[in-house]
């Protein structure tokens, strides 16, 4: 019986997590940070970034997010959230002249 049949999750929807293997040395580039969508049986877990992306990382390659790195990602969310409501301001703007 594997955790999730057992009930126990070690990766909470909507947890902040690091994903290590998407990491680089040359260019440095950070881990992705992610938020849970789901965790598979398998226990690998799917992530989505604020842009929508969605990739699947395996248990062993995550982290728990650091503050900073959450404080990034929901910044992000929100100028992606405001240029969205921008656009849908000046688009509702066009319908009318």
């Amino acid at each position: 019986m594997d955790a999730v049949q057992k009930g126990i999750t070690r990766h909470e929807r909507g947890a902040y997590r690091a994903d290590e293997s998407t990491a680089q040395q040359a260019p440095p580039e950070p881990p992705w940070v992610g938020r849970v969508l789901r965790e598979h049986r398998d226990g690998t877990v799917q992530l989505i970034t604020p842009t929508g992306y969605a990739w699947t990382a395996a248990p062993g390659d995550m982290r728990s997010a650091t503050e900073e790195e959450r404080a990034a990602y929901d910044a992000q969310v929100r100028a992606i959230q405001r240029e969205r409501d921008a656009l849908y301001r000046q688009l509702r703007g066009g319908t009318r002249s």
